[in-house]
């Protein structure tokens, strides 16, 4: 009997052990699963977290916009980092510089229609121009392409400026700012344009007639290019006179008064930058600077508009 009861209760023990090792290996199946299911929930939660931590952030930037500059989201003035500041510069640049090349490398195969467009000025005369070493021809077609390169794209460049500095504009000179803009370039081209085509054979054929006849005129081609690009840049800056004049009564350093009262000292300095940048030709110096006191006078009536519609604004306000 005692042997029966000594089996009987070993029996039971391996039957306990064996119900223990099966539950362990239960727990042990189970328990990976769970940590799967409580892990995928903590990071469900640790996302939320971090966006709500970003949204309060992107909130309080907004609310400190709001304190210091109530009408920054009215103009699109959305908060950003100096990293988006960064970024957002490089896009501008990259577009361009892309512009700038793709523009380059079309006017490039083209260099020759457009190396004898430049000259065509100095070709009238009846002389040639001379390349003096062998990688001059070269320059010469990569410098005309860059010229026309930037030329054509400086509207694409103008609109990328406008772009990055537009959300920091206030919304009632947006409209001012934009058709100053537009004028300015167009008045940059329109001098470029009249010195080349009007101007610059006189001038040629007044500086090749001080050329001796017993000697022979040797003109580079590349700073025959060079005189021409910068004659006629000049040209274009004092082009910019009405817009200079028009942000400088916008700003209030200027008046119509004040421009009229100084109208004979405008004219002798213009008499005189006429007389550095050209050639001393008398018939030059007139036609270069006859225009630029047709615009100075421009100037003026661009002035009293602008005063006008200022006293306006101020009278309906008051």
């Amino acid at each position: 009997m005692v042997g029966k009861n000594i089996k009987e209760t070993k029996s039971i023990k391996k039957q306990t052990d064996n119900t223990k090792k099966t539950t362990k290996a239960a727990v042990k199946k189970t328990a990976p699963d769970n940590s799967k299911k409580t892990g995928v929930k903590t990071s469900k939660k640790q996302k939320q977290f971090k966006q709500k931590t970003i949204n309060n952030k992107k909130e309080k930037e907004i609310a400190t916009i709001n304190e210091t500059d109530p009408d920054a989201l009215l103009r699109g003035d959305v908060p950003m980092s100096i990293v988006g500041h960064l970024n957002e510069l490089r896009s501008r640049l990259i577009v361009s510089l892309a512009t700038i090349v793709v523009v380059m490398l079309a006017s490039f195969f083209l260099s020759e229609y457009i190396l004898n467009f430049l000259n065509r000025p100095y070709l009238e005369t009846g002389l040639k121009l001379n390349v003096f070493n062998l990688t001059e021809g070269f320059i010469l077609r990569v410098k005309a392409s860059l010229i026309t390169g930037i030329i054509i794209a400086l509207p694409v460049i103008v609109y990328e400026i406008w772009k990055y500095i537009l959300p920091a504009v206030e919304t009632r000179d947006r409209k001012f700012i934009k058709l100053s803009v537009i004028a300015a370039v167009f008045l940059l081209y329109s001098g470029i344009f009249f010195t080349f085509f009007f101007i610059l054979p006189f001038a040629i054929k007044m500086l090749m007639s001080f050329t001796p006849a017993d000697m022979t005129s040797t003109v580079g081609a590349s700073k025959y290019l060079s005189f021409v690009l910068l004659f006629c840049l000049a040209m274009g800056v004092m082009f910019e006179l009405p817009i200079i004049i028009m942000i400088l009564t916008r700003i209030g350093l200027i008046t119509p008064q004040l421009l009229i009262s100084k109208r004979k000292y405008a004219l002798v300095l213009i008499w005189i930058v006429a007389a550095i940048i050209t050639p001393p030709d008398v018939l030059t110096q007139t036609m270069l600077a006859i225009p630029v006191m047709l615009l100075y006078e421009i100037s003026i009536i661009i002035s009293k508009i602008i005063i006008k519609r200022k006293a306006k604004k101020i009278y309906e306000v008051g």
